[in-house]
Parts: C-alpha cells; structure tokens; sequence
C-alpha cells in the first residue's frame, strides 16, 4: 500500500481549493452559507405548515408574493454594495437574515409569517448581489471566473450536507425537531459572516466611475448587459427543469422506477462537482463565455428531446433515456454557468458590480417565478412531447442569442470609437 509524500499531498490538496487567503476564506463562509440553505431548502415548508399551523396554500402564496416583492430590492442593494462596499453590505444583511430567522420560530399567524419571510427573501436577495461584488473584489480576469466556478461547487457541496442533515429531521417529524433546525439553520448566517472579519479584499469605489459613466443606475440603461440577462434568465429555466418537471414527468408519465428521481439529481450533483472547474476555463473572455452559452442552449436542446421520447416507453427504455437527458442537462448547466459567472463580471463596470450583480440575478429570479406556469403548460399538459421540444427549442435560440449580442456589441464600439473625442486617440489628436 502507498501513501502519499506530506508535500504531494499538500500540493494535491491545494490544487483542489481556491488560492490561499481571500478565496480560501470566501470559500469558507460560502460552504457554511449553503449548509443553511441545505438546511432550510428541505424543512421550511414543513416548518411553516407543521410547526407554525399555515394551509400549504397561505405558504405557497406568501413565499410568491415575498419572491417577487423581494427582486425589486436587487439593485438597490446591490447598489448599497457598490456605495458602502460589498464585505460590509454583506455582513449586515446576513445579520438581517438572522434575525428574521430567529424570529420565525415564534411567528404562528399567516401576518406575521409573510412580514418576516418578505424581508429575509429581501435580505436573501440583497446578498446574493452583495456576494457576486464580493467575489469580483477578491479576484480579477480568469482567476475570478475560476473562484466563481469552485463557489458553485461549494454551493452544491453545501446544499447536499444540508439536505443529508435534515434527514433525520424529517423521518422523526416532531415539533422540537423542526424548532431545533431553524435555529441552526438561523445560526449559520452569523457563522458565514465571521470568515469575511479575516477578508482584506479591496471595496469599489463607484464614484470614480459615476463620475466617468454617469449618474446612478448605470445598470438600467445599459441595453446589451440586459440582453445577456435575459438570454442567460431563459436558459436557467433548466434548473426548474431539474427541481420542479422532472419529479412529475418521473412518476406520471414515465414507467421508469420512482427512485429514478433521486438517480438524475444524484447524477447531476455529481458532474457538477466534479466538472464546474474544468468547464469554466477561459470563461474571462467574452467570446468564449458567449460561446459556452450557446453550447448550453444546444445541450439543453438535446436534453429536451431526449426526454421527450420518455412517455409511454418501457421501463428500461426510459430509464436509460431519463440517465442519458440528466447528463445533457448538466452539460448544459456546466455551460451555462461559466457562460453566466465570465459575461456578468466581464461586461460589468469596475465599482459598479453590486448593482450589476444585482440586476444579473433578475433574471434568474423571474425564471424561478415564471418556470413553473411555463413548463406545467408545456411539458406536463396534454401535447407533453410537442411542449418539450418548444422547450428544447427556446433553450438553442436564447444560446445562439448570446454570441450574436456580443458580435452587436462589438459592432457598435468600432462604429463609436473614431469620433470618441475623449478616447485615447482624441486626446492625441489634441497634442
């Protein structure tokens, strides 16, 4: 039996982490952040219908009204980030967070609950923004990117240690339980924010900009970072896909074992884990990320059609099939992701990344809203097989979207920039 050499094995072990430091630190709070959402992912409807006494349908209907109220919030924060500097916006907001938290455990009436779930989704949203300024802070170019892609497996690493620890929870299905993992679950906010007292990463300072760009709100007048948030908004319908169609289309259209359900989120943890990295090479540049977008339109295509060829089939057929368009959907998650994390950093500018960010998250967020309406009308209605390959096919034109944004892009910086009389050719001309 070999073992292997401290220093090989210390080499080894670094080659999996982020850089010593601030990334190394970030990572830290990120993976005791996720934990949380692991934890309350799985058991807060349980909580909120067992524990406080709520009709599912007021909790339903609470979690939708504070969702959307809640994206309305992204930028202004995600400004705040900007105005005040990320590491301390973030900071604050977790602690807002627990407080919330803390105090769901003592709402019992739908009032009170839709209060406090309304500002902790706020506060949820604010630091998603917060948090993208943050890592835009700590790395620059493809070393950004780079620590972009290891947060998301840290998100999925955290999000599965969350979910394996309410287990329990669950299968005892008592008061005390569900009483006990909201406060741990309250807890790890705070536990997240101490890590960042040791983060010495610069703050932005958007002044200097503003005072380049313009006044506030720079975000909502920049036409082609819309565009590239509403191509990558569409195509992370996949992840409703993955948490809302494919537990129905499973068990109601299929013939393939129920367990199979487990199987394709197992499958797509998995090769998240271990690919995200890799996938995310040269996503700093613009053309390679728009490219990897279209790829994940592409992949998601194939993965549509392959499950739509699923009903009706036999057990076996469709269990291969259903194995087969797990993989495509991750391929098209891997994609899209690094696409995603080079064009939002890239096409910001510097001091401005909360707002940035923040509005970047807005399409993600409507795709949440919207994803179920959409996919129960197409994939799970009458024509399931016409509405998937609809599916498929919205996925491969918002990716061939993508490039053709940037190509537009470029096309009008080289139309401006001979008569930019403040450019750097201007200011020659005037020696």
């Amino acid at each position: 039996m070999t073992t292997l050499a401290p220093g090989r094995a210390r080499a080894l072990l670094d080659a999996c982490l982020p850089a010593p430091g601030e990334p190394r630190l970030l990572a830290v709070s990120w993976l005791v952040k996720t934990v949380g959402s692991g934890l309350y992912l799985t058991t807060s409807t349980l909580f909120f219908t067992r524990v406080v006494g709520l009709p599912v349908h007021q909790v339903a209907s609470g979690l939708t009204v504070a969702g959307i109220v809640g994206l309305a919030g992204a930028v202004p924060l995600g400004r705040l980030a900007d105005r005040f500097g990320p590491r301390r916006t973030y900071t604050v907001l977790l602690v807002v967070q627990f407080a919330t938290m803390a105090a769901l455990a003592f709402a019992r009436t739908f009032p009170a609950f839709l209060a406090l779930i309304l500002v902790f989704l706020l506060a949820e949203q604010g630091s998603t923004a917060a948090r993208g300024a943050l890592v835009a802070t700590v790395g620059e170019g493809a070393e950004r990117v780079r620590l972009r892609a290891y947060l998301r497996v840290v998100t999925n690493v955290g999000i599965t240690i969350g979910a394996a620890a309410s287990a329990l929870v669950i299968q005892a299905d008592t008061e005390a339980g569900y009483m006990a993992l909201l406060w741990c679950t309250a807890l790890t906010y705070p536990g997240a924010a101490v890590p960042l007292w040791w983060l010495g990463a610069r703050e932005t300072r958007p002044a200097a900009m503003a005072a380049r760009t313009g006044p506030g709100w720079q975000v909502l007048r920049d036409r082609r970072y819309a565009a590239v948030t509403l191509i990558c908004g569409v195509l992370s319908l996949q992840a409703q896909v993955l948490s809302f169609a494919v537990p129905l289309w499973v068990l109601q259209h299929t013939k393939a074992p129920p367990v199979l359900v487990s199987g394709i989120v197992a499958v797509n943890t998995v090769m998240v884990i271990c690919l995200q990295i890799r996938f995310s090479r040269g996503a700093d540049d613009d053309s390679r990320a728009a490219r990897m977008c279209r790829n994940a339109g592409i992949a998601l295509f194939a993965a549509c059609a392959l499950v739509a060829f699923t009903g009706g089939m036999s057990g076996w057929s469709a269990t291969v099939l259903l194995l087969l368009f797990a993989a495509a959907l991750t391929f098209g998650e891997l994609w899209l992701s690094a696409g995603s994390f080079g064009l939002s950093f890239s096409l910001a500018p510097e001091g401005m990344h909360g707002q940035y960010q923040g509005f970047f998250s807005l399409g993600r967020g409507a795709a949440t809203a919207v994803a179920p309406v959409l996919i129960a009308m197409l994939c799970l209605g009458d024509r399931p097989r016409e509405g998937w390959l609809v599916l498929g096919t919205l996925f491969a034109v918002a990716g061939a979207a993508a490039p053709l944004a940037l190509r537009a892009r470029a096309a009008a910086v080289a139309r401006t920039a001979p008569v930019d009389c403040h450019g750097v050719d201007g200011e020659r001309a005037t020696r």
